[in-house]
């Protein structure tokens, strides 16, 4: 056994050698972690030297009995592992967007705990600043593999992880049980193993030349809202030192709770999520455990199609929650508490973040007729009272034009757009703002070249390739392609984003425009786009309709009110006119009554001078 670890150990030193006085162009350089050694490969972008590390295991297989189970760390390998190519996505829906068909990223399996790194100097002097990237997908889609490192770290100078982690019911599913002790299945399964690799590239950054002490997280639409999460995750503490939350967090806010709009995720309604999958997949036992045995036999292609049955309008069930143990309270009362690690914020959306919504609409490119704005308006806020989805639906039809279906389907891309992106935005900046230097943004520019259809505008994800220098040199599998004046945009992003990651301030020397703090006495933003503007008081407006006029419309009480009598989508209740108008009949009557009475009494006191007629 000596003899084997001492030869291991020898072919080992001698790999590392010949790495190190190998020309750098052909050099896969041997890296320790704390597990094992890693070799990776070299890119070039714009004739710049990258090593990328893809595919490194940072947790054990979530397979068999280690299913709906917390990330367990990786056990330790001998010899030098091959991290040269991405490995598997997490179970999902295929195909997944930008991964290279021929890759195994392309693919899915249960065993995906990866994650890829990307620097320019892989040395444990570098002493770079991270950043950790979390990709968005709505908790069921995603890819570390889907968006490349390498160019944001050449030209800015740090290193760029990414990282894979459960999506759907194999991450976020839960049993519900409110003793997290007793809970057989944890709850936010897949934040914990983001969590966890958080904790790896802490551990082992300083090698591939990060430093441990300068790590950022950033992530778009559900990666921003994780990265939100691990701002009040008790295992995150300590692992960042800055968060970029680009189209998120989104969701609920207190004042959609108010108003009926929104209803928060809890245990109980992620437990009977649970439960009405269960009884889907005939994993129906009297004990949780017996049950949760039930589902571990069950094929990955079986648990995705039951979660496509329920997903529609059973949303929780793939969605992290407040549990009491591993998200210990909901964001919308611990950030506003200050109930938060304290690290600096850079936050923002696109001009049409909502937009996306619009092509899963049947015939989105003519248009969309009245009547089905009105009840896709409706059913989009199932808890809401009648006056208040009829006062949205008042607030967001263009009435100069209210029955043009280009315009009700721009009109509920606004709505959408302000309900799950821009408004929760405003609220969180306004709340951060109170405790640490945060930072807001509006990306404007559409892209050229891009790959989505007009109707959706500034769409969601569109600045995510500007941050990450695609219009430098863009990798072959992003479909998008740009113009002169959008590198000449991509690079003042790079600086902003690459300035934050390495001073927690997004303005450098190379800033075309000094980008302010966000305060709720100034609620300055920086616009970006190819004329950068600071700008003030974003959706001041519709801000106030959402946060103050429907908790108060919500509220107050109806006494009574019409029911309409056709096909009108007005409610009409008793105004200050119909009350005048009932008034005015009963005085009149009343004085009626009195005039034939004062002309009896007349007569009767002068009945010779009245004149009957017969």
């Amino acid at each position: 056994m000596a003899v084997q670890f001492f030869v291991s150990n020898i072919l080992i030193s001698f790999a590392i050698i010949i790495a190190i006085v190998s020309p750098i162009s052909n050099a896969q350089l041997i890296i320790p972690t704390n597990y094992g050694f890693v070799t990776g490969t070299t890119i070039k972008t714009n004739s710049l030297t990258q090593f990328a590390y893809l595919g490194i295991p940072y947790a054990q297989p979530p397979i068999n009995q280690l299913r709906f189970e917390p990330p367990v760390p990786v056990k330790s390998w001998k010899g030098v592992l091959n991290v040269t190519q991405y490995q598997s996505s997490c179970p999902q829906r295929l195909p997944i967007r930008f991964t290279d068909s021929k890759s195994s990223s392309s693919q899915i399996n249960e065993d995906c705990l990866y994650l890829n790194i990307f620097t320019s100097n892989p040395s444990n002097v570098a002493n770079m600043s991270v950043l950790v990237y979390i990709h968005g997908g709505g908790y069921v889609l995603g890819s570390g593999s889907q968006w490349q490192g390498q160019i944001l770290a050449a030209h800015e100078n740090i290193v760029v992880v990414t990282i894979n982690y459960r999506v759907g019911v194999l991450g976020f599913m839960t049993s519900g049980e409110e003793d997290s002790a007793r809970r057989t299945i944890q709850a936010n399964l897949g934040l914990l193993d983001q969590s966890l690799a958080l904790q790896w590239v802490k551990d082992n950054i300083e090698n591939f030349g990060g430093n441990p002490d300068f790590i950022t997280i950033a992530g778009n639409s559900a990666g921003g809202l994780s990265a939100m999460y691990h701002l009040v995750m008790p295992s995150s503490k300590g692992l960042f030192r800055g968060v970029i939350l680009q189209s998120g967090p989104y969701g609920t806010i207190p004042s959609y709770i108010k108003s009926g709009t929104s209803m928060p995720d809890t245990l109980a309604r992620a437990k009977l999520s649970f439960q009405q999958f269960s009884s889907l997949a005939n994993c129906t036992k009297n004990i949780t455990s017996k049950i949760v045995e039930c589902l571990k036999t069950l094929s990955v292609q079986q648990l995705l199609n039951i979660q496509s049955t329920l997903r529609p309008r059973n949303r929780i069930l793939t969605s992290p929650v407040a549990d009491g143990n591993n998200v210990q309270e909901a964001l919308h009362t611990a950030i506003p508490a200050g109930r938060f690690h304290k690290v600096n914020i850079m936050l923002g959306t696109t001009l049409n973040d909502g937009y996306f919504r619009l092509p899963s609409m049947p015939n989105a490119v003519t248009g969309i007729p009245r009547q089905n704005f009105i009840s896709t308006t409706n059913n989009s806020f199932p808890f809401a009272s009648q006056r208040v989805k009829l006062s949205i639906q008042y607030r967001y039809t263009n009435w100069s034009n209210a029955n043009s279906p280009i315009s009700n389907r721009d009109q509920y891309g606004e709505l959408f757009n302000d309900f799950v992106f821009a408004i929760p935005n405003i609220y969180y900046a306004d709340q951060l703002s109170r405790f640490v230097p945060t930072y807001k943004y509006i990306f404007a520019h559409r892209t050229s070249g891009t790959w989505q259809p007009s109707y959706v505008k500034v769409a969601h994800t569109m600045e995510i390739p500007y941050m990450l220098g695609y219009p430098l040199d863009k990798p072959s599998e992003y479909p998008s392609t740009f113009n002169a004046e959008e590198v000449t945009l991509c690079r003042h992003v790079l600086s902003y984003w690459g300035s934050f990651i390495r001073e927690g301030n997004p303005t450098d020397l190379r800033s075309p425009i000094m980008w302010p703090k966000y305060t709720q006495d100034t609620r300055q933003y920086l616009w970006i786009a190819p004329n950068f503007q600071i700008k003030s008081n974003y959706l001041a407006a519709n801000s106030a309709f959402w946060n103050q006029y429907l908790p108060q419309l919500a509220s107050q009480t109806i006494y009574s009110t019409i029911a309409p009598t056709n096909a009108s989508t007005v409610e009409k209740p008793h105004s200050s006119e119909s009350a005048y108008m009932i008034a005015t009949f009963v005085l009149s009557g009343i004085s009626g009554i009195l005039l034939i009475i004062a002309m009896i009494l007349f007569c009767k006191v002068n009945r010779a001078k009245c004149i009957y007629v017969k």
